[in-house]
């Protein structure tokens, strides 16, 4: 089995991405399953129910997210679909705990696969989170899947790292999102597949995808925030993909990065 897991989606640019590179590579790789990471895809934040719509028809059959999920007040009703998973390790009471699951079983090509979203302790995330390696352990105190897929959406290296020597060997992968800087780290270590961070499918230049003008005048000193807006440059698309033996078993990693010509 081959899975297909795509970077953070950005913008306009990254849903041209994935219209014209998806359909290309499932069919040249054989790809069996496709998920993707869409929590920057709607003007750099959150994922509307139009975007959702049309991501699905490009080929991606299940969503996670991450720490701009509820910027959009219509996440709410994209949460209702049953390919969407969102953080898991959300305080209780919190508004956003509320609306999707953050971990979910299905029945593939006679396998249980299981997808685990999962937001780092270094992300900043109005302090909405609990703590993720707590949270996935209780998820595998009642796990039954014969392929379980992680996205932990972290913000350091460190702490994507510490994950993986800590949960190597219960899971089947760690893909790590949010800094859309692909990393060169794909590995198969003691039968988990991992690397750092998958990297990003949207504009290929300006700062992480973003116009870099209000970026640059806060790093100036020159403003105290920026504004998170997708840049117009030509595309790039990041992914990784990872293909199981029969026995469920990672066997190949390969890491994709396709620039628009």
């Amino acid at each position: 089995m081959k899975i297909l897991f795509i970077g953070d989606i950005f913008g306009e640019k990254g849903k041209e991405a994935i219209q014209k590179e998806l359909p290309k590579l499932i069919s040249k790789n054989n790809i069996d399953l496709v998920i993707a990471n869409a929590e920057n895809c709607t003007n750099g934040r959150s994922l509307s129910l139009s975007d959702y719509e049309f991501l699905s028809k490009c080929g991606i059959n299940y969503f996670t997210f991450g720490n701009h999920t509820w910027y959009l007040n219509e996440i709410k009703e994209v949460l209702k679909n049953k390919n969407t998973i969102r953080p898991l390790n959300l305080k209780p009471l919190t508004d956003e705990s509320k609306y999707g699951v953050g971990s979910i079983e299905f029945e593939f090509k006679n396998k249980k696969i299981r997808i685990t979203n999962l937001l780092g302790s270094t992300v900043y995330c109005h302090d909405i989170q609990t703590n993720p390696f707590i949270k996935l352990e209780e998820v595998l105190n009642i796990d039954n899947s014969n392929i379980h897929i992680v996205d932990f959406h972290a913000e350091t290296t460190s702490e994507k790292n510490a994950f993986l020597q800590y949960f190597a060997g219960k899971v089947s992968a760690i893909f790590g999102t949010h800094t859309h800087i692909q990393s060169g780290d794909e590995r198969i270590y003691k039968n988990t597949a991992y690397i750092t961070d998958v990297g990003m499918t949207g504009p290929s230049e300006g700062v992480i995808g973003a116009n870099p003008e209000t970026i640059i005048k806060m790093f100036k000193g020159e403003s105290e925030r920026f504004k998170l807006s997708p840049d117009t440059s030509n595309y790039q698309f990041n992914a990784i993909q990872v293909e199981f033996n029969d026995q469920n078993k990672p066997i190949s990693i390969e890491r994709i990065f396709i620039r628009e010509k």
